[in-house]
């Protein structure tokens, strides 16, 4: 009889240790899952989620396709600001006329550099960026290290836009689902 005490004792010691660190567990869940984080969406016009991507301040993003009439690759480079808006930092381009910007906004810059025009320093800010991809060309929307081919299903056809939005870590997970 002597041992049953103890045993109580230990057993007591242990649940209190596995409640203590369950309970620690479940708060630090809640406070990540809780947590806010900025995620770069392109939205159909239905509010479908086409992309749901994580960003950073500072991170970049672009856009590239061939122009339907100079027949030549446009690029569009972006930054996202401290601000967590997309800013248009870069545009890249072979050819001249036929919508092709040719003059730098006041501000930017403009030089050649292996067969492109390249206007930097633009720092236009968007608060969204709508695209209507097709499928006679590729175009590729690069996020980060990713890229999707948007001239291909489920971009192809449709108007999507691209924005950031804060979300709380659950959101953007079950986003991404």
């Amino acid at each position: 009889m002597n041992g049953y005490p103890s045993i109580l004792k230990w057993l007591t010691k242990r649940s209190i240790g596995w409640i203590v660190g369950t309970t620690l567990l479940v708060i630090i869940g809640i406070f990540l899952l809780l947590s806010k984080v900025h995620v770069l969406y392109a939205l159909d016009d239905n509010g479908n989620i086409l992309i749901a991507e994580r960003v950073n301040a500072d991170m970049t993003f672009s856009s590239q396709y061939i122009h339907s009439v100079a027949k030549c690759p446009i690029i569009e480079k972006f930054e996202i600001s401290d601000q967590y808006k997309m800013v248009l930092m870069e545009s890249w381009n072979c050819s001249f006329g036929a919508g092709i910007e040719t003059e730098p906004p006041p501000g930017a810059t403009d030089r050649m550099e292996d067969g492109f025009y390249v206007i930097d320093n633009i720092q236009q800010v968007h608060d969204e960026i709508r695209f209507h991809p097709v499928a006679i060309t590729d175009q590729v929307l690069t996020i980060g290290e990713k890229s999707w081919n948007v001239s291909r299903y489920p971009f192809v056809g449709k108007t999507f836009t691209v924005q950031i939005q804060e979300k709380a870590q659950l959101t953007y997970w079950l986003s991404k689902l």
